[in-house]
């Protein structure tokens, strides 16, 4: 089943039974009272239908499809509207705000790699409803070029070099983390790296991993005193 019929059917199962649930609370409250129910008040009531109208709404950001050419920033939206993303659903949508919330920022479609499950085919399928953006300006700027053609093309950020970059500064790579960017580090001191290939010697980074940070990384001359 496409995923625009999932949604739709998936949103419309919930909102009957939440409707359901709505109307049968509302009418015990109407006919019994709010003191007939034991512990229940009309404030809980209320914030009851509170939660239920804000669970409604949560699920129609969800499973409402994308329009022609409408784009989401994942350094910016929440779970809900990451959801809408083809192929993401709820779990990785989470998992792509906990990775920001730690510090991590996407700069480009490749590094949603490090969100598990994401593979490089789910990276091409999402990659034409992306807008990534790391700052307020930064973002506008990118709403105006999808809308100008004649806007000069954005900048790419620079390439991280692996002979040169400090712990701090690799560890913005996806798939490398305090505990590898001090492995690298250590690597290089005894031999500096010739080509990306050989991070694949650095213990904790696998060929997959290597392939993530292809076209992320540079391989320049080693710092004297790195």
């Amino acid at each position: 089943m496409p995923d625009a019929e999932a949604r739709a059917l998936r949103r419309a199962v919930a909102l009957l039974l939440l409707l359901s649930l709505a109307r049968w609370l509302h009418a015990g409250v109407a006919v019994r009272g709010p003191a007939a129910s034991p512990g229940g008040t009309a404030a809980d009531a209320a914030a009851h239908a509170i939660r239920t109208r804000a669970a409604l709404e949560a699920e129609e950001v969800r499973t409402r499809p994308l329009d022609p050419g409408e784009t989401i920033d994942p350094n910016r939206a929440g779970a809900d509207a990451l959801d809408r993303l083809p192929g993401v659903g709820p779990a990785r949508a989470r998992a792509i705000v906990e990775l920001r919330a730690a510090g991590v920022v996407f700069r480009r479609p490749e590094d949603l790699l490090a969100v598990r499950g994401l593979g490089p085919t789910a990276i091409e399928r999402i990659r034409p409803h992306l807008a990534l953006s790391t700052s307020e300006s930064g973002g506008a700027r990118s709403e105006r070029r999808a809308t100008d053609p004649g806007d000069a093309p954005a900048a790419q950020p620079s390439a991280v070099d692996i002979n040169r970059a400090d712990p701090a500064e690799l560890t913005t790579l996806p798939g490398i983390g305090p505990v590898i960017a001090e492995r690298l580090v250590a690597a290089r001191r005894d031999r500096p790296f010739a080509s990306v290939e050989d991070l694949g010697r650095v213990p904790g980074i696998g060929p997959v991993t290597v392939e993530r940070l292809r076209g992320l990384v540079t391989v320049g001359r080693r710092r004297r005193r790195p």
